[in-house]
């Protein structure tokens, strides 16, 4: 019999982080997706891009500190 066995921790701050930014990534998401074209700005376009990728950026350091964090 195979025993899985823990190989990191995650703190409850993390999680709420993941949270917060994966909450962040699907709302400007859905903003890029619902909306027409005539409703956003065309600035607003690259606004909302750039804080998905700068959210999906934050979402892989929380991982990277989760992954340092041996048990």
């Amino acid at each position: 019999m195979t025993h899985d066995r823990f190989v990191f921790g995650v703190t409850i701050d993390q999680i709420d982080q993941l949270n917060g930014l994966l909450r962040t990534i699907t709302a400007d998401g859905d903003m890029v997706t619902i909306c027409s074209a005539e409703a956003l700005h065309p600035q607003s376009v690259s606004t909302l891009g750039e804080a998905i990728f700068n959210a999906a950026l934050a979402v892989r350091d929380v991982f990277d500190q989760v992954e340092e964090q041996r048990l």
